[in-house]
């Protein structure tokens, strides 16, 4: 096959459905086997030959998952050290087309400056993002994938990386807040603070301590949502959190605490407080049963993880929030589309 065909192959990947993409991937690997059975039935050389190419020895395979990454880089190609768009193509190394930049005349490929940058194995990243969509355990995925648990571990974070930062940029109409409570875990370290107790265990103190994670939630009425670790319950945590997404023209609805109130005041925004240990679950038109159900739809989907430890626990909200957001549309290459940011 000439070039040219080939690239035009690779340009109406991006039209394809998920379904068909699927299809594509199965159809490559069936036709990767048949090569690979061919090679390895071959007549051996004569002596005088150098050793012909095991099936390990291959050239990278350009799976359909990448080439689709490929065919949206292409759409608009920029140069991932200067964000300059005068960039040229350059060749081709590992399977990927390379591109040098006619300003800082660095040469780059579609992944580079990515989170999946110089990640082995690029066959199986479809499979992978299809187990972060099924939502399995490390454990499940490195057996579906029969890879080492450290890789799985790894791969999950790196496919994570650009989910988790990707929050929205405004809240708007009525933005309900609340805080939701994680239980404090050092899960897979080697020298714990504390004595060790049963994945996924309670706290030896009742209520809120510090042995509880304070995670913030804030929802507005079209679902979009933020979320994010605090240091602590204090006006200043909320606000350095709320601050830079709440629209001013936002009303918010919280519980009666004091930290929210100040918040609205320093602000300037509308406020409705909603005192909840006397019953009251309304204030005409508000309320706060939307960011309450989404905190509960969180904790229930965390639990199949038996404890997620603390300092990853902002990577699992991303996941999270990518789950809800995408809702029934989010399938492996969406998955995938996400991972690269």
């Amino acid at each position: 096959m000439v070039e040219d065909e080939f690239q035009r192959i690779l340009s109406a990947l991006a039209t394809l459905l998920p379904a068909q993409l699927v299809a594509l991937e199965t159809a490559v690997r069936g036709q990767m086997v048949a090569v690979t059975a061919q090679i390895a039935s071959a007549p051996a050389p004569l002596a005088v030959s150098p050793a012909p190419l095991g099936p390990m020895s291959l050239a990278p395979v350009v799976t359909p998952s990448i080439a689709a990454i490929e065919a949206q880089f292409a759409r608009a190609p920029r140069c991932p050290h200067c964000q300059s768009t005068s960039i040229k193509k350059w060749g081709a190394a590992n399977a990927l087309r390379r591109y040098r930049c006619k300003g800082c005349r660095v040469t780059f490929n579609a992944l580079t400056g990515t989170p999946l940058a110089q990640l082995h194995k690029r066959a199986l990243w479809g499979e992978h993002a299809q187990a972060l969509v099924d939502g399995l355990s490390l454990r499940k995925v490195a057996a579906r994938l029969d890879v080492d648990h450290t890789t799985a571990f790894r791969w999950r974070h790196r496919f994570l990386k650009a989910p988790k930062a990707l929050k929205p940029r405004a809240l708007v109409g009525t933005v309900e807040a609340d805080e939701t409570y994680f239980l404090y875990s050092e899960k897979g370290a080697r020298n714990l603070k504390r004595p060790a107790r049963r994945r996924g265990g309670k706290a030896s103190k009742r209520g809120l301590s510090d042995e509880q994670v304070p995670v913030l939630i804030a929802r507005d009425r079209n679902k979009a949502t933020t979320d994010q670790i605090l240091e602590d319950r204090s006006m200043r945590s909320i606000a350095a959190v709320l601050e830079p997404v709440v629209a001013k023209s936002a009303v918010l609805v919280s519980d009666g605490a004091q930290t929210y109130r100040a918040f609205a005041n320093k602000a300037g925004l509308a406020h409705v407080g909603l005192n909840l240990s006397a019953g009251e679950r309304t204030c005409g038109i508000y309320h706060i049963q939307n960011v309450n159900n989404y905190g509960s739809r969180l904790k229930t989907w965390m639990r199949r993880f038996n404890g997620v430890a603390t300092k990853y626990l902002d990577s699992y909200l991303g996941w999270h929030r990518t789950n809800d957001r995408e809702a029934d549309t989010l399938d492996a290459s969406r998955m995938l589309a996400a991972a690269w940011g």
